[in-house]
């Protein structure tokens, strides 16, 4: 296909989004689901409501977060904001025979050591990561890590802060 007719097909659906959105005060989402007047017709939309929060906005629960952050968090099922902060990463390998077990013993291991600490074991191809903490800033990681590091000091010098989507508990 071209790719000027590919433009045009772009800014034509942008424009009517932007029309429903404006002349009939609901968002595409919901202008899709109701009927229609002549054939009594409905489009049935199945997505995650976080692809409404990001095209539309997020929740009004999130908003006390975006302003001290600057950054759109997104809610989830558990009334839980996701938002841009810091891990301390314990554990990185690609080793294909073994970083998978690994990664989950270090998870169980960490559990012991530090219940109260949120940890996270993650597949990012070719990578197993385990990464631990929920921190707002550099400073709380970097408080962190140092805990981390009297409680298992023989991951002390594999540790070190990543920046990554954390989990904060909505107001």
């Amino acid at each position: 296909m071209d790719n000027k007719l590919i433009f045009r097909v772009l800014i034509v659906f942008s424009v009517s989004c932007f029309y429903v959105q404006t002349m009939t005060g609901q968002n595409l989402f919901s202008y899709l689901a109701a009927k229609d007047s002549v054939t009594n017709a409905s489009v049935k939309v199945h997505q995650d409501q976080r692809i409404e929060a990001l095209v539309y906005g997020v929740k009004k629960q999130s908003e006390e977060i975006k302003a001290q952050t600057n950054i759109a968090p997104v809610l989830d099922a558990s009334n839980s904001v996701e938002m841009q902060g810091y891990r301390v990463q314990v554990y990185s390998s690609n080793v294909q025979k073994t970083a998978k077990g690994e990664a989950y013993n270090m998870e169980v291991e960490f559990q012991r050591a530090l219940p109260d600490v949120a940890i996270y074991v993650a597949y990012h191809s070719p990578f197993w990561k385990v990464r631990a903490g929920n921190c707002r800033t550099m400073t709380e990681a970097q408080q962190l890590k140092a805990e981390i590091g009297e409680a298992l000091p023989q991951l002390k010098k594999d540790m070190y802060v990543v920046r990554d989507k954390i989990k904060v508990n909505a107001k």
